[in-house]
This record gives C-alpha cells, sequence and structure tokens, in this order.
C-alpha cells in the first residue's frame, strides 16, 4: 500500500474500545503498510464530553504509540502541522471576513450570519481532512476511544487483535 492510498476513499474503519485498555496495533506502518516496522509514532487527542460544548473546554489529553516507519513517521508529523496551520490560517480569514462584513451591521441575524460566514470559511478544511485523512486518528471520550483507520484491512487487523483479550482489562 502506499501513502496516499486514502485519496477520495473518505470511508474509514472505526474501532471503540475501553479507555483504559492498552491497544494492541498490527505489527506494521499504519500508513504504508510494511511490516515490521521499527518505530512509532504518537498519535494524541483530548478527551470530549458533555462538557466540551457547555464550557469549552477539552477534557484530559489521551496518548498512543502506533507502528510506522521512519519515512511515513515524518510524514505523518509534517501532515498535522500542515493541518494545524491550515486550521488556524482559515480561522483567521473567517473572523476578518466575518468582523469587515458585520462590522457595521446591526441586524437581529447578525450571531447566525457570523456563524455562517466561519463555517464557509472552514468549508474547505473539511473537505481537505475528508478527501486527504490522516492514515489514523481519534477520537477519546471519558471512558472510551474510537480509533479511526483510513485503510480498512488495518482497521479489520486492528479490531481482531484488540478483540481476543476483551475481557482482560480495567477501565480507567
Amino acid at each position: 500500500m502506499e501513502w496516499g492510498t486514502g485519496v477520495g476513499k473518505p470511508v474509514r474503519t472505526v474501532v471503540n474500545l475501553p479507555k483504559g485498555r492498552t491497544p494492541v496495533f498490527p505489527d506494521r506502518c499504519v500508513a504504508c503498510g510494511i511490516d515490521h516496522p521499527g518505530a512509532t509514532h504518537r498519535v494524541g487527542t483530548n478527551a470530549i464530553g458533555w462538557w466540551t460544548l457547555a464550557f469549552w473546554s477539552f477534557g484530559p489529553r489521551f496518548w498512543v504509540e502506533v507502528p510506522a516507519c521512519v519515512p511515513c513517521c515524518g510524514r505523518m508529523r509534517r501532515q498535522r502541522w500542515l493541518q494545524l496551520a491550515v486550521n488556524a490560517a482559515f480561522i483567521v480569514v473567517g473572523v476578518s471576513i466575518a468582523l469587515a462584513l458585520l462590522q457595521r451591521y446591526e441586524g437581529p441575524f447578525k450571531r447566525w450570519i457570523a456563524l455562517g460566514i466561519a463555517l464557509v470559511c472552514l468549508l474547505p478544511v473539511f473537505l481537505w481532512e475528508t478527501l486527504f485523512s490522516r492514515p489514523i486518528d481519534m477520537t477519546a471520550f471519558s471512558s472510551t476511544v474510537d480509533y479511526e483507520f483510513r485503510d480498512a484491512a488495518y482497521g479489520n487487523e486492528f479490531a481482531a487483535l484488540n478483540q481476543r483479550g476483551a475481557g482482560d482489562e480495567g477501565h480507567a
């Protein structure tokens, strides 16, 4: 499998595991599929829950080490930094456009118009992340984690490896 095989394939394989379980990954690179990659890439996310919307606050940070070959580790790190930079740029552009357009507007729908402008400005980011998804992504909740894989075969193998010890783990 090559690095760019996820292009144009927005369907991802999602595996949900308890947060307290140490996940077992297949012994191959999560990005290119090479056997015995000999390195790992650290993937992290913040837990989300009801408090995320209520207080605009994220929960504790959650990390895992994922098998990846050295070249793919570098690519995934660069992709992550590029994603952060592009997101920040689109946020700045969206806020600037909203401020410029709504500076003198005093109508009843000012907040909704600002939200619409922000969503339109973020649409390219959503499309980019759908069409050119990362090899692995995670969403952590209070007691579980969704592991999302671009490669369905890798995701299915991950699910099978983690199915075996289903009764052996504790919850965090």
